[in-house]
């Protein structure tokens, strides 16, 4: 269980007044009862230690729904807690997220600047049904579209297609980008192939891009997930990337990334991340590694410890 406190008491810190959460117009103002806050660790190697490394500050209202996540890094030259990022969030009366800005710290000016703004509306069945992005443009102090998803769905309600549009501003005109469409080969259940098409724009026309292929476990987790690409030249499915994912019971344990090697034609290791949880079933440890083709054997890059515990040493 996370620490929590009345978000009141919290304000007497210094830290945290600096960092108050400035609503955008379009955002109603709600007050924020509880936070919930977690601690990021960072290995030293060097020194064999644990460094406190970054915070993240969660602020719910009377509902218990999140309205604002707050990230701060921490300096230990000047021993306090600086703002990184926030995310403003809005919700309808039904708890669905339908309103998300995310916002980063400038530390010149000492206030946030809007970066990104996410709109999410729902079908009549609480399902997704466009997610549109927006870019914060400065100059004119507005937002500016960029990207939406439409998404569609089957007779069993199930996702059957997504399709990614880009905003041309000088044309004032949306285009199709990418295409994503769902195979289930069993006809219901989790999609067991995903087909990517790209958009020709001078034909006019979708073009076959991609194919992931997924495996599941008995819980419904991706256990293994594959990447191709089409090549004309081929007229074949040219393999990229793989994803190896472990599970202990619905906690994801290690997740390998594999890269296809044609040279050998056989797949190896990239990337790897291992995951460890407390009784809870809440992340307590989170490690990097990279593949050491040459030593054949895995380097770990970063290592990190969750924690909802206060380091020792520090007031706020």
């Amino acid at each position: 269980m996370k620490t929590k406190g009345i978000i009141l008491i919290l304000l007497i810190s210094q830290q945290i007044i600096n960092a108050q959460i400035e609503m955008p117009d379009m955002f109603e103002v709600r007050p924020s009862a509880i936070v919930d806050t977690s601690y990021t660790y960072q290995w030293n190697e060097e020194l064999a230690t644990w460094e406190i490394y970054s915070r993240d500050l969660r602020f719910m209202d009377k509902d218990k729904l999140v309205v604002s996540t707050l990230k701060q890094r921490w300096y230990s030259d000047a021993g306090q807690w600086e703002n990184f990022e926030q995310t403003l969030k809005n919700h309808d009366a039904q708890g669905n997220e339908v309103q998300s800005v995310l916002q980063t710290w400038n530390r010149d000016a000492r206030d946030w600047l809007n970066v990104q703004l996410k709109t999410t509306t729902y079908d009549r069945r609480g399902n997704e049904a466009e997610i549109l992005y927006q870019e914060w443009h400065r100059p004119t102090e507005e937002w500016f579209n960029t990207v939406v998803y439409l998404i569609s769905y089957n007779r069993d309600f199930e996702k059957s297609e997504v399709i990614v549009r880009t905003y041309r501003g000088m044309e004032n005109v949306w285009n199709n980008y990418l295409k994503f469409s769902f195979e289930y080969k069993r006809g219901y259940g989790l999609p067991d192939v995903v087909f990517v098409d790209t958009w020709n724009l001078p034909q006019n026309h979708w073009q076959t891009f991609g194919r992931y292929s997924m495996s599941y476990n008995n819980r419904g987790d991706v256990t293994r997930e594959t990447r191709a690409t089409w090549s004309d030249a081929h007229n074949d499915w040219v393999l990229g990337v793989r994803y190896l994912v472990s599970y202990a019971r619905s906690m994801k344990t290690e997740d390998i990334e594999q890269r296809w090697d044609y040279s050998s034609r056989q797949w190896i290791n990239a990337l790897r991340k291992v995951f460890d949880y407390d009784e809870d079933g809440e992340i307590r440890e989170e490690a990097l590694y990279r593949w050491d083709r040459a030593d054949s054997q895995w380097e770990l890059r970063q290592r990190l410890l969750y924690s909802d515990l206060k380091p020792e040493g520090l007031d706020s």
